[in-house]
Parts: C-alpha cells; structure tokens; sequence
C-alpha cells in the first residue's frame, strides 16, 4: 500500500521504514492512511514504538533535511 501511495504524498517507495529525526527523537515511517488527510503520515517513535502521525509535507522535508551531507 505504501509505495502505491508514496509519491501522491512527495515521498518514496523506498522511504517506508526510512528513520528520521524530528524534535531530537527518531521515528520511523510505518504507514500511509490516506483517510487522514491533514496527518496521512504513520509513524513509530523507536525508543519505545509509540504511534504518531506526521503531514507528509513534514516527513518529507525532514527526510530531505537528513539526506544532505
């Protein structure tokens, strides 16, 4: 489902289970829930595996934020 969905939200195939940082914790991207249109974006943090939901335009930038050397 998620590299069906990935490029209608500016991301990827390959970003899903992708880690990023955001707010000095690291998440991992988990899902697409194209029902949740302001949040779509389904994440776990990965000390503990706590759900979250980010906007893809979020997720995105931070993906591209960390890619850069």
């Amino acid at each position: 489902m998620f590299a069906l969905l990935a490029e209608q939200y500016g991301l990827e195939a390959a970003d899903f289970e992708r880690e990023f940082i955001a707010g000095g914790e690291r998440f991992r991207i988990t899902g697409i829930d194209p029902r949740r249109p302001k949040y779509p974006i389904s994440v776990q943090r990965i000390p503990d595996r706590r759900g979250f939901k980010f906007t893809a335009d979020n997720v995105a930038m931070l993906l591209k934020a960390q890619a850069k050397p």
